[in-house]
């Protein structure tokens, strides 16, 4: 089966960005595989000294094989379709594993940066649980893109 990584600082807090995430992790479960990784936050440090933690604790869990793409208002922007077809290569690949990275409230060090690919789900900024949510419902529909349903249209 078809995998993917996720690797969040700091957990959900909000029930109703748990309801849609646990949603579209039901409805993924028979086409892909989600291994959903939680780091704690730092909020005790200041801003870049939290994110070079928080980082940190973000690289310590990517494996040999992870290929490592930071959700980053910077990153690349693709369409529905676009994203799928990014997505599709490393979803065949037996050598590597699809890692999104999503930041603490602060974002990601730009060490960290420099290891990972960025894709943006939008050049607006937004919290962390709501950007969960909505990467899950993208991966959700570029696998109905990439098995011909009728979900995307």
């Amino acid at each position: 089966m078809k995998r993917v990584k996720i690797i969040t600082v700091g957990k959900v807090k909000k029930s109703y960005w748990s309801e849609a995430i646990a949603h579209y992790e039901k409805v993924l479960r028979p086409m892909l595989r989600i291994e959903a990784i939680i780091v704690k936050d730092c909020p005790q440090f200041e801003e870049e000294e939290r994110k070079r933690k928080e980082s940190e604790r973000l690289l310590q869990k990517l494996g040999p094989r992870d290929r490592p793409i930071a959700l980053h208002e910077e990153g690349a922007l693709f369409t529905s379709v676009e994203f799928a077809r990014f997505l599709q290569p490393m979803l065949e690949s037996p050598d590597q594993t699809c890692c999104f990275v999503i930041g603490g409230a602060h974002g990601l060090s730009p060490e960290f940066l420099e290891r990972a690919e960025r894709f943006s789900l939008s050049p607006l900024t937004m919290p962390h649980e709501l950007a969960q949510a909505v990467l899950y419902e993208q991966l959700f529909r570029a696998m109905t893109i990439l098995r011909n349903r009728t979900y995307h249209y």
